[in-house]
């Protein structure tokens, strides 16, 4: 699942509903801590506690001007010193694990907001604030409450705009490339899909005041593009690379992988070299007949010729979802939990990815069943821009696509970390296991069978795995300085088979998200766990089961997977980067 619509996958940094809760804890309680971290997180984030299915803060954005900010960095670290003051040998076994849940909350957002200061250097952090697909997608209330809160937040873009303006000095020059792309679309978007979209709205005062505040916010936003596009862009001159002891500390805090440069490095060369090889292996079955040298390039076009009709492919997914929650249950991977997904037809409002999810949080209460958005064919496009679109977007490419975003990928995943023992394992998850775990499903899945195994699903699985493994190179590459924007693009061209424009996004994407490392990153400790897993029943004298690995897996919740291995393990020393390898998904 890409970062554009993370809110729809529900997991973002934090959901809790605090306030009732803090209410009924005893004072002084570890819990009343936590419930009181969880208030004040959810002050400054309201759009979190929305897109956790808390829907009384819909209508709230949060201030982001100086001072708000830096009152909230203040209580950062007064939490800090609280949890931090809090004996782990005194709390029972689940407290322990929150308190360091909480704390790596804490420090996470510590070191974007004070270390890197990504508020003053990134505009597209103040955009990120502005998104409205859940309110307009999910019918968990009608269409006119969801309005209000739509409007209330409107009537607080531009001040959220100000701020953006006020905050943001020398940014670099790629974090304001890609902060124009959102804010030139903005106020079509406000001005066509969403009036559109919420047309049919009897209330006549509402739409009132929503034509008042969707011209305030889209004036806003217009006069900010302009003032990026003209005075900031031309001189935008920033540094975008956290630098390698930066970098070290990141993954160290956030992804529990605290690794020299130089050994995460060959840890990705030696993942590249593996899929290479892997890739070699199944073109030589998909296409004997072409050249050694053609052979690979070949082998990925033939993907394209399976491919599903113009008018079937929301169809036809519905069926791969179908076919994907058969094969969770039927072939050991996981305990399948009641709950399902439904497959819909993207809005055009909303079509800047083929697919992605949206899973209920532990509090959403009205949408239970998880939504699964797919691109559909445009009327208007010419007959050659759909042979492209359906041969990029072929059956090996869906499925896989699918096993990542829903089973036994982000739904299968979620549903059981949302029944995880405590609040804090329900809701506080780190990006290494969310997108760690997706892909690790992906090879998982061929691998134990999916679609009997056949060699074009693997190439599809090599495919994407190609593309997450020269992330996880370019974000090392980028933010350490070894490598420039071009110098990935064309890693991205060469080693990943991608497209000119998509290899430029996918470089660009690298500079302000450099935890994009973490899909191939954590599906490698996965693999690893897995096989010290399976080395452990042996040991005891007992058979392998993955089915009962996947679960308790899962049912930890989503903290770092060095954390849960250290539990799984009872070892607390437990560490996936011991010896010379990091496990894959094609271990045994």
């Amino acid at each position: 699942m890409e970062p554009a619509f993370a809110i729809l996958l529900a997991i973002g940094p934090l959901m809790l509903s605090a306030r009732a809760a803090s209410a009924q804890r005893p004072e002084g309680s570890f819990e009343h801590l936590v419930d009181d971290f969880f208030d004040r997180y959810f002050a400054f984030y309201p759009t979190a506690a929305a897109g956790a299915g808390l829907h009384e803060y819909d209508a709230r954005l949060g201030s982001r001007d100086s001072s708000a900010i830096r009152t909230w960095i203040g209580e950062l670290h007064g939490l800090e010193e609280r949890f931090a003051a809090i004996d782990p040998q005194e709390l029972a076994a689940d407290q322990a694990l929150d308190r360091e849940l909480v704390l790596r909350e804490i420090r996470g957002d510590l070191f974007w907001l004070e270390d890197v200061g990504t508020w003053r250097k990134d505009p597209r952090w103040y955009a990120g604030q502005m998104d409205m697909t859940l309110l307009l997608l999910l019918d968990y209330a009608p269409i006119g409450e969801r309005m209000a809160s739509i409007v209330s937040r409107l009537e607080q873009f531009p001040a959220l705009v100000a701020a953006a303006r006020a905050n943001v000095e020398d940014p670099p020059r790629p974090f304001v490339e890609t902060a124009l792309i959102t804010y030139h679309g903005w106020p079509t978007f406000l001005e066509s899909d969403l009036t559109t979209a919420l047309s049919g709205v009897g209330d006549a005062e509402l739409q009132e005041r929503f034509r008042a505040s969707r011209d305030r916010a889209a004036a806003a936003i217009r006069a900010y593009a302009n003032h990026l596009a003209t005075e900031v862009l031309p001189v935008a001159s920033g540094e975008f690379a956290l630098g390698a002891e930066r970098y070290r500390r990141m993954n160290a805090l956030l992804a529990g992988a605290d690794l020299p440069i130089d050994r995460l490095k060959a840890i990705g060369e030696a993942e590249l070299m593996r899929l290479e090889s892997l890739a070699d292996s199944l073109a030589g079955v998909i296409a004997p007949e072409v050249p050694a040298e053609e052979r690979v390039l070949a082998a990925f076009d033939s993907l394209g010729a399976d491919r599903p009709e113009a008018d079937a492919i929301v169809e036809n997914a519905a069926q791969v979802i179908g076919q994907l929650r058969a094969f969770t249950a039927d072939s050991g991977i996981g305990t399948v939990l009641p709950g399902d997904v439904e497959v819909r037809e993207i809005p055009p409002f909303a079509r800047t990815n083929f697919a992605y999810i949206w899973i209920p949080g532990p509090f959403e209460e009205n949408a239970t069943t998880g939504f699964y958005f797919i691109q559909p064919v445009e009327e208007g496009w010419s007959d050659a821009v759909v042979r492209q679109f359906l041969s990029r977007n072929n059956d090996w490419s869906i499925l896989n696509t699918s096993g990542h975003e829903a089973y036994p990928g982000h739904y299968h995943h979620f549903n059981h970390v949302n029944r995880a023992p405590t609040r804090a394992q329900k809701l506080l998850s780190a990006y290494v296991t969310t997108e760690g775990w997706a892909h690790y499903a992906e090879e998982m899945s061929w691998r134990q069978g999916l679609s009997g195994g056949v060699p074009k699903l693997g190439l599809a699985v090599v495919q994407d795995a190609l593309l997450r493994v020269v992330r996880y190179l370019a974000s090392i590459g980028l933010h350490t300085g070894e490598m420039t924007v071009e110098e990935a693009e064309q890693m991205f061209r060469t080693v990943a088979y991608q497209d000119s424009v998509n290899a430029r996004q996918q470089a660009l994407r690298g500079t302000y998200d450099p935890e994009y490392l973490n899909y191939t990153l954590g599906k490698l400790m996965i693999g690893r766990l897995r096989e010290d897993a399976r080395g452990a029943a042996l040991a005891r004298g007992e058979a392998f089961d993955l089915t009962a690995f996947h679960d308790d897996f899962m049912r930890h919740g989503a903290p770092p997977v060095s954390w849960i291995g250290r539990r799984m393990l009872d070892d607390p020393e437990w560490t996936p980067f011991a010896g010379e390898n990091v496990g894959h998904p094609g271990q045994r």
